[in-house]
């Protein structure tokens, strides 16, 4: 079937707290996500995005669509009706996606031009297998496999000679693997310490306590899988991490948020850092450097391209509540409200969640929002007098 660029946005006016204009992106009746914040699924012009959709809550977990926004044209184009892989695979802001197609084959898309390539034309990894992550040169794929005795492994696929290698694996739950997007070498991982899966996705907690620790923190391992370095994040050091980070370009260093108490009130912030819950960790260093933002916080958050930036929502208000989007400048420590309500509910689905993202010329939040209970994803063009007021 031949796909068209079709009009489906609508703008929706200036926010009024910074000025932004919105623009929904999308109006099918189905749950309509921008994938993830983590690693931006968008060119390196900030002029196009790819999103997923589906008839479930998280149209991430296939079958789903595959579709590309113009941002420029406020167009979309259909490249999948039927994509059968564990989410898909990026290098932030490459435009570059892999995926598997409704023959199980291993595709490699341009955003740019929309031309696919077959990489592989008998994916053998089995269905449970989870794409996260490619290397910016295009070498590799990562991903996670966990086996029916809840071990969990990173998969390397080589995408030159198509084979497949365990490179590390944990008793505990690996989740989260990101390239570093601008040379490839290292690897960020998650590692949610005392939980454990298996290959039917049931959770349980690490037997005879043999835990490692309480809650997720973070790691770094290099594209071979070794030089394993713990980043200062997580008990006993902070509470416990959302689960949400990204590299901050190329600096070796991650931008990650953590828990606080009592999403629903708003509750109080760790006690041992009662100013922020959004810190930047390196692997050499022993404690984190807290961003200081005490009257928010923080969950899904992303870094922008350049490194200079951050987005994420903030729950100041508990749940139900408004969920504002904000920026911060992680050099001068000053943050601002974009958004002042992005309309997400913050609730279990991934089609409540906001993930925001900047585009790779800082010109547009992406984000996802459910106020009529159906998900659409938006963009807000942040004014340049925005950023000028964040030095």
């Amino acid at each position: 079937m031949k796909s068209f660029w079709m009009s489906e946005a609508c703008d929706l006016g200036p926010d009024h707290s910074s000025g932004a204009m919105i623009t929904r992106l999308t109006s099918a009746v189905m749950s309509n996500i921008n994938i993830y914040c983590e690693q931006p699924y968008t060119n390196p012009a900030g002029t196009r995005i790819a999103i997923m959709r589906s008839h479930y809550a998280d149209p991430r977990i296939p079958p789903y669509e595959l579709c590309v926004i113009d941002l420029n044209t406020l167009k979309l184009i259909t490249i999948e009706k039927k994509c059968l892989s564990n989410f898909i695979a990026t290098a932030g802001w490459s435009g570059i996606l892999y995926y598997l197609d409704e023959s199980l084959r291993l595709i490699k898309f341009s955003m740019d031009s929309l031309e696919k390539q077959i990489i592989l034309d008998n994916w053998h990894m089995p269905d449970h297998f989870v794409l996260h992550s490619a290397s910016p040169d295009g070498k590799y794929l990562i991903g996670t496999l966990y086996d029916e005795n809840f071990i969990s492994s990173i998969i390397r696929v080589d995408l030159l000679n198509g084979t497949c290698n365990k490179i590390f694996e944990h008793y505990e739950l690996l989740t989260h693997l990101q390239f570093n997007p601008v040379n490839g070498k290292d690897i960020l991982v998650q590692i949610n310490r005392g939980m454990q899966l298996n290959h039917l996705h049931e959770v349980r907690t690490v037997p005879d306590k043999k835990a490692t620790g309480t809650g997720a923190t973070h790691a770094i391992i290099d594209v071979n899988g070794n030089n394993y370095r713990p980043l200062p994040i997580g008990e006993p050091i902070t509470a416990s991490s959302s689960g949400h980070s990204a590299w901050i370009a190329d600096t070796a260093r991650i931008g990650v948020t953590t828990h606080f108490n009592d999403m629903a009130h708003a509750g109080d912030l760790d006690n041992r850092y009662p100013t922020g819950n959004f810190f930047v960790i390196a692997p050499e260093e022993t404690k984190p450097q807290v961003f200081h933002a005490p009257c928010h916080r923080f969950n899904h958050v992303s870094i922008s391209k350049c490194g200079k930036y951050f987005v994420s929502d903030s729950y100041c208000y508990g749940l139900p509540g408004s969920i504002p989007l904000v920026i911060g400048n992680i050099k001068t420590g000053k943050c601002r409200i974009a958004i002042s309500n992005c309309g997400a509910q913050g609730g279990g689905p991934a089609c409540s969640h906001p993930h925001p993202y900047l585009t790779a010329d800082n010109k547009h939040i992406i984000y996802n929002a459910d106020p009529t209970l159906i998900c659409h994803v938006y963009k807000a063009h942040i004014p340049d007098e925005f950023y000028e007021s964040l030095e």
